[in-house]
């Protein structure tokens, strides 16, 4: 049987080690009241956290896994299990390498990459709970930003910068900034204000209840997990069903509480439920799950340097950096020798 180590004791301890050697001071998100403000953090988080891999107990500048803020993500980490908590490391070689040959011609290609770098790169559970989460848990909203913390902590010192080229959306302006794209300015979602009130902190959803259907409807924001579920379930019946079902698989996703219960049989299920459906309630669940398809933005934010007017544009779009430079720097060879 191992050696075991008190957490508090081995968190003092490399929060010593890092002031000593001056690592891991990275910028953090802390919450201070009611706002959200950035100092530095010259400590590891909790390190008493383990996964399935759980990292060596080494001195602070081995220790590679940095907690994240769930305040800092799109979703602001209300519609994951109370007591979640996240960490991330910055890509090795291994992963840069096999990210290097990514087709991004090929949606599915990319979706494969992405997933890669987020299973290798984070580590996620429910504290006190042994059974870890993964990846397929992420909110597909927090997908990009997860990529793009990933992406700050690999080039830690700014070693490969993303730029957009963001035009001003003021008629009188229309002017072209080069806007650096990190994760302070990345704007994934924004919940609108018409549905937040069905919000539930208890139940970690939306949770409608309805006099007029005499039922209690409940809207799940959609999972990477359940999307892919979701997408399986489409290919098996490629060719099968002659019948259209884009309006089920629309909905279907928000329908879906826990991805490792959705087999290609429950979700045939609840599609033969859904043809029972009353128009009323069908309505209800469309105009819900349309107000959230609306705020899925991924879309960088830029300050218009000559007339100062906030403008918004997708992070890929515009002559933009693509997705496969987020991992592969786009210098020149010299500059890279």
């Amino acid at each position: 049987m191992g050696i075991e180590f008190d957490p508090d004791d081995v968190r003092q301890h490399l929060i010593e080690q890092d002031k000593k050697h001056g690592k891991n001071t990275i910028v953090e998100e802390v919450k201070t009241g009611d706002s959200v403000s950035e100092e530095p953090v010259n400590s590891l988080g909790k390190a008493s956290t383990f996964y399935n891999n759980p990292p060596e107990l080494s001195a602070a500048s081995e220790s590679p896994w940095k907690l994240l803020s769930f305040d800092s993500l799109p979703s602001k980490g209300m519609f994951y299990p109370k007591d979640s908590e996240l960490l991330l490391r910055s890509a090795k070689t291994k992963e840069i390498r096999h990210w290097s040959t990514i087709d991004e011609k090929d949606p599915l290609d990319v979706r494969e990459k992405i997933n890669f770098i987020l299973n290798s790169c984070t580590r996620f559970k429910i504290k006190g709970n042994a059974v870890p989460l993964n990846f397929n848990d992420f909110l597909e909203i927090d997908r990009y930003h997860i990529l793009f913390r990933i992406y700050e902590l690999t080039f830690f010192n700014q070693e490969n910068k993303l730029f957009a080229n963001i035009k001003c959306k003021n008629d009188q302006c229309g002017h072209i900034n080069r806007t650096q794209v990190q994760s302070k300015n990345l704007k994934g979602f924004e919940f609108p204000t018409e549905v937040m009130k069905w919000y539930s902190p208890e139940e970690r959803c939306f949770v409608i209840n309805s006099e007029k259907l005499g039922e209690t409807l409940r809207i799940y924001m959609p999972t990477l997990g359940s999307e892919e579920r979701i997408r399986q379930k489409r290919k098996e019946e490629i060719g099968i069903s002659k019948e259209d079902a884009s309006s089920f698989y629309r909905h279907a996703k928000y329908l879906i509480k826990d991805w490792r219960r959705a087999d290609s049989r429950s979700i045939g299920d609840l599609r033969m439920n859904m043809l029972d459906w009353s128009e009323n309630k069908f309505l209800i669940i469309h105009k819900f799950t349309d107000f959230l398809e609306k705020n899925r933005l991924n879309q960088a934010v830029s300050i218009c340097e000559k007339c100062r007017t906030q403008t918004e544009s997708h992070i890929f779009l515009g002559g933009s950096f693509t997705v496969k430079d987020i991992f592969i720097i786009s210098a020149g060879l010299d500059e890279l020798i």
